[in-house]
């Protein structure tokens, strides 16, 4: 009964590991976003997702709605991003809510937008991938 005990507790994530885990998950994002690589982008979310309070239900749904959002509402000009602050709030061992403070900029180095995101990480198989991402207000 002990070993199981140890098992278990060894498995669970601490809250920097958690930390961690979403930063780098929200680092994959934003490089596939900079470079349209929408199968990179759908990789990052549980389906369903809520996403900017529309339910996509799969993959395919998920990639046509950012291939809208990449390629005819972006920036003129926008060529990366950079993740100003990243502000986490535990909901539970398997649930952390991330707010994303997001910069864009052009090729001249400019700032040309910035925005706020919420994204609801959830942990399912061994995952942490996004069920909920939405802009804040």
């Amino acid at each position: 009964m002990l070993l199981g005990l140890a098992s278990y507790s060894f498995a669970q994530d601490t809250d920097e590991q958690i930390k961690a885990i979403i930063t780098q998950n929200n680092l994959t994002y934003v490089r596939a976003f900079e470079f349209k690589d929408y199968n990179k982008i759908a990789e990052c979310f549980h389906y369903p997702v809520l996403l900017r309070g529309k339910s996509i239900l799969d993959k395919e749904m998920l990639i046509e709605s950012y291939k809208d959002d990449r390629e005819k509402q972006i920036q003129p000009g926008y060529k990366y991003s950079i993740v100003d602050e990243i502000k986490f709030i535990k909901i539970s061992k398997d649930l952390v809510i991330a707010e994303f403070y997001y910069s864009r900029y052009n090729s001249n180095y400019e700032k040309i937008f910035s925005v706020a995101r919420s994204g609801t990480y959830k942990k399912i198989d061994g995952k942490w991938k996004i069920i909920e991402y939405g802009i804040l207000k």
